[in-house]
C-alpha cells in the first residue's frame, strides 16, 4: 500500500513541477509578446501620422546659375496599408499630368518614403511618357512634412528620356473645418 501511495504521489509531484514550469514559460512568452505588441502598436501609430490628405509644394532644385523654374502645387491622399493617390495642378500651356498612383512605407520614427508613377500628356492630350517619383520625407509635427524627391521620365517606349530631376517638398495636412458662419443656418434640401 505504501508503494502504491508513493507511485501515485510521484506522478502528481512531477505533473505539478511540469505545470509550474510551463506556467513560467507561458508568462515569459506573454510578457515578451506583450512587449512586441506594444512596439507594434507604437510603430502603427507612427505610421498613421502620414495617413490623410495633404497639399504640398514641389520646388525644383537646379544647379547654380540656372534660372529657377516655378514651384508647383500638388495634392496627395495617403491611405492605411501603403497606398496613395495624388494630383498635380497644371498650367494651361504646360504638360498635363495624369493622376499619381503609388505606395508608401514607414522607415521608422518620423521618416517615410513613397514612390509613385504618373502619365504625362502634351496640351493636345498626346501621351508623352511616364514619370516615376521617389520621395524621402520627415514628419514635422502632426500636420506637416518636408522631403526631397527625384523624378525619372520615360518616353512611351520606356526609354529614359530626360535627366533625373530633384526637388524639395513641403506639405501641410488638409483638415476639416467648420462651415462659414453665413452658411451654418442653411437647411439642406429634404
Amino acid at each position: 500500500m505504501v508503494i502504491l501511495a508513493a507511485l501515485t504521489a510521484f506522478p502528481a509531484t512531477s505533473l505539478r513541477a511540469q505545470s509550474e514550469e510551463q506556467n513560467q514559460e507561458a508568462k515569459q512568452a506573454a510578457a515578451q509578446g506583450g512587449t512586441l505588441d506594444v512596439l507594434e502598436r507604437i510603430k502603427e501609430e507612427q505610421a498613421q501620422q502620414l495617413e490623410g490628405a495633404w497639399a504640398y509644394t514641389v520646388t525644383p532644385v537646379v544647379p547654380p546659375g540656372v534660372p529657377q523654374p516655378p514651384s508647383s502645387r500638388a495634392y496627395i491622399t495617403i491611405a492605411r496599408g501603403g497606398g496613395l493617390t495624388g494630383y498635380v495642378r497644371n498650367a494651361p500651356s504646360g504638360p498635363h499630368y495624369g493622376a499619381h498612383h503609388g505606395v508608401w512605407q514607414h522607415l521608422g520614427g518620423n521618416e517615410f518614403a513613397f514612390a509613385l508613377i504618373r502619365d504625362e500628356f502634351d496640351v493636345q492630350g498626346n501621351f508623352l511618357g511616364t514619370a516615376k517619383i521617389n520621395t524621402r520625407l520627415t514628419m514635422i509635427g502632426k500636420d506637416g512634412f518636408v522631403g526631397v524627391g527625384s523624378r525619372e521620365f520615360r518616353d512611351p517606349a520606356g526609354n529614359l528620356a530626360d535627366i533625373i530631376r530633384c526637388s524639395t517638398i513641403k506639405a501641410e495636412r488638409i483638415k476639416v473645418e467648420p462651415l462659414a458662419p453665413q452658411c451654418q443656418s442653411i437647411t439642406p434640401p429634404q
